[in-house]
């Protein structure tokens, strides 16, 4: 079985490689990596290479997602389109195969994307700031690679858990709304209808813990904890809460010692939810779907 996922992954990687938008992402991604980091040693002085670091979470956080998204939501469905599913389970990789197969080829090439920005990050930062912090570097490269897998396989699960095209770009571009424009309204705003007030700094635990849910302010939190510098969430903010609390964890707003929910680190479970959870519903609903 072992040997057929790993077929199935080289084709993905391939099939995946040939599409010019995903290219473009990538391309787009490593640009705005390079050139930030040339606008930050030109404009700013005393500038350590471990704090330009953070500043790759922004274009990580408003790229990677959607070539992730863009990566992995046809992966199954676009094979039961075209109806070259049914040749292909007649092959021997059986559908085991096929979604686990698909998932790591798609996160590969989201892996490849990650590789090039921290490469570029490597370079430029032993080039312009006379430094390289290998340790942040690497565990930031680890996070940013958790984060777009996590996408990758709620791409991939859903794709296999539908059946046309359409339902698969609906579902993953209605979450991805949820998780970056509408987080907050649906957070806050029910705090305020039963507090009348919104979330302060140290609001409620249910709260907070809500928060912590949605897996770009988790990676946001787990990156502010490798890197030297605060990585700040990318998420459309309306003013429901204290401005204070946009640029605090739900750790440093908790009163007294946080939860081990509400901890930092508790965002590696988070993204693993939003990775394995999806796989799991999309793997079980194809496994039992007719084609």
């Amino acid at each position: 079985m072992t040997s057929h996922i790993t077929t199935v992954a080289r084709k993905e990687f391939d099939d995946a490689g040939r599409s010019k938008l995903l290219w473009s992402l990538i391309g787009l991604l490593v640009g705005l990596v390079a050139i930030g980091y040339v606008a930050i040693w030109y404009t700013m002085d005393d500038v350590s290479a471990a704090e330009v670091l953070s500043f790759l979470g922004t274009p990580l956080q408003v790229i990677l997602p959607v070539a992730a998204l863009i990566a992995g939501y046809m992966a199954v469905v676009g094979e039961r389109r075209s109806g070259s599913i049914k040749l292909l389970l007649g092959l021997p990789p059986n559908r085991t195969d096929i979604v686990f197969g698909k998932l790591l080829g798609r996160t590969g090439v989201v892996g490849l994307a990650v590789a090039l920005a921290f490469l570029v990050s490597l370079i430029l930062g032993g080039l312009l700031f006379g430094s390289i912090p290998f340790v942040d570097w690497l565990g930031f490269a680890a996070v940013s690679l958790l984060f777009g897998t996590t996408f990758v396989g709620l791409a991939v699960g859903v794709s296999a858990a539908v059946s046309t095209r359409g339902k698969a770009m609906a579902v993953v571009v209605g979450l991805y709304m949820v998780f970056i424009a509408l987080w907050e309204l649906l957070t806050a705003g029910p705090y305020y209808l039963i507090y009348d007030e919104g979330p302060p700094v140290a609001a409620e635990t249910w709260y907070l813990f809500l928060q912590q849910l949605n897996p770009i302010f988790a990676y946001a939190n787990l990156s502010s904890v490798v890197v030297d510098g605060l990585v700040y969430p990318f998420q459309f903010q309306y003013g429901l809460q204290s401005m204070e609390a946009y640029g605090m964890t739900p750790a440093e707003r908790y009163p007294g010692d946080a939860p081990f929910y509400l901890q930092e680190w508790f965002g590696v479970v988070v993204l693993l939810f939003w990775l394995v959870v999806p796989v799991a519903i999309g793997y079980y609903r194809f496994q039992r779907t007719d084609l």
